[in-house]
């Protein structure tokens, strides 16, 4: 049975529009970074701009409010952020993005523009993607990262809706990464495809009992990433039923984390701590609590 279709997109002068959220991050006089626009059409919804450490009012934090159901077949949700030179933004969502049932020749879309300045800090942290019985899903990540821009991209992928024993019965996920400079040439990119129906990692006894995927991009220009390095190989010898490695990205002083782990809230927490560590060695201020 195929999950029921609700209309998702926005209608203006009776024509369909994609769904999209576009955010363009502003600094004042005073070095505060502000929303300098945005622009949502339904189901998107930007929560106000947030100073949630009195240490740190230069960064702003946001939330992404999504009011649909769920990705459903043929749906495209696409964001566009830009950060400013100087600017500096910490980026989530409230809830998980469930991709549902859909037929075997549709497919749910996610695309995402980041465009990151001189001297610029994006976080995106979002929730966990939610892949459901019989669903497909292709997401586009799309960098612009100027030599001076740091970055830190996190995702998670829970294969089904564990809890009623759903894992890996979705059809297939595909995942794109590409970081740009601004001149356009390529730093590196990534692909991942997951594919669901039979697939080996459901019966392999190393990563079957680790369903919960988890993949974060951190770039720091300047700064020495051993440590970093170090701390997320030291964390993870702490957490059972967790593994992680990382290894260094190319043409960029950055790195590449993979995380598997048995739940979800033990994924959360290497990609807190991998945040965390990016602060401590870049002297940022650590991580406010981050209500939800």
């Amino acid at each position: 049975m195929f999950a029921v279709k609700v209309p998702s997109m926005a209608v203006l002068n009776g024509t369909a529009q994609q769904p999209q959220l576009d955010l363009h991050i502003g600094r004042d006089r005073a070095g505060q970074s502000f929303v300098r626009r945005q622009y949502a059409t339904y189901p998107f919804r930007l929560s106000r701009a947030l100073r949630l450490d009195p240490m740190d009012t230069s960064r702003t934090y946001l939330y992404m409010m999504n009011s649909s159901p769920g990705l459903l077949a043929d749906d495209v949700l696409e964001l566009r952020v830009r950060l400013d030179d100087q600017t500096s933004l910490y980026l989530t969502d409230q809830s998980a993005t469930k991709v549902h049932t859909m037929p075997a020749d549709r497919v749910g879309r996610l695309s995402y523009n980041l465009h990151i300045g001189a001297g610029a800090t994006l976080e995106f942290v979002p929730e966990p993607l939610l892949l459901y019985r019989d669903a497909n899903l292709e997401q586009t990540v799309t960098v612009t990262l100027d030599p001076t821009g740091r970055l830190f991209l996190g995702e998670i992928i829970v294969p089904g809706r564990l809890a009623r024993g759903e894992c890996y019965q979705f059809r297939h996920c595909l995942s794109r990464l590409q970081v740009s400079t601004p001149d356009g040439s390529l730093v590196f990119a990534d692909a991942m495809q997951l594919s669901g129906h039979g697939d080996r990692v459901t019966v392999h006894p190393l990563f079957a009992p680790l369903p919960i995927l988890a993949s974060v991009i951190i770039v720091l220009p300047g700064i020495d990433l051993q440590p970093l390095q170090q701390t997320l190989a030291a964390f993870a010898k702490t957490i059972p039923k967790l593994m992680l490695a990382s290894s260094r990205l190319p043409n960029c002083n950055g790195l590449l984390v993979r995380a598997m782990a048995e739940n979800v809230s033990t994924v959360k927490l290497a990609v807190h701590c991998a945040l965390n560590s990016m602060r401590r060695v870049s002297d940022q201020p650590p991580l406010p609590e981050i209500p939800k």
